[in-house]
């Protein structure tokens, strides 16, 4: 029974390891400085969704609470057409943020986006544009 005892305190001590500052010293909420430049690097290799985008609003990063804990998350409003189904759509997507370098990029909830300070963002729809005339 004592080496039960000593097994559960140990296992138990090694949990609350996970409170602390995580174990590569990263800060976890580092404002993302260049987080534009970053976000048309990401949207360059991982543009999927984003095809065919003729108008694009940014909101910059802000504090939000993620999970159990909080994170930068910049929000993404974008309006496009599908030459295909000659349809038009919207997205609201956000790029969530760790140590300052993207960790996400996922469709926008209410808590993350609701009421965010978007702001004209026509760097996007052009790069697009020119990544698809390439392609061609």
């Amino acid at each position: 029974m004592a080496v039960f005892g000593a097994a559960t305190a140990l296992t138990l001590g090694g949990c609350s390891s996970f409170n602390g500052p995580p174990p590569n010293g990263v800060d976890p909420n580092v404002f993302p400085a260049n987080y534009k430049a970053q976000l048309m690097t990401f949207l360059q290799t991982n543009a999927v969704g984003m095809v065919g985008v003729t108008s694009a609003q940014l909101a910059p990063p802000t504090l939000k609470p993620f999970g159990s804990e909080s994170r930068y998350v910049a929000c993404l409003n974008a309006a496009g057409a599908d030459d295909i189904r000659r349809q038009n759509w919207h997205k609201e997507k956000m790029f969530v943020f760790y140590g300052g370098e993207i960790n996400q990029f996922v469709d926008a909830t209410d808590e993350g986006c609701k009421g965010a300070p978007y702001a004209p963002f026509p760097e996007l729809p052009a790069m697009l544009a020119q990544l698809r005339s390439k392609q061609k």
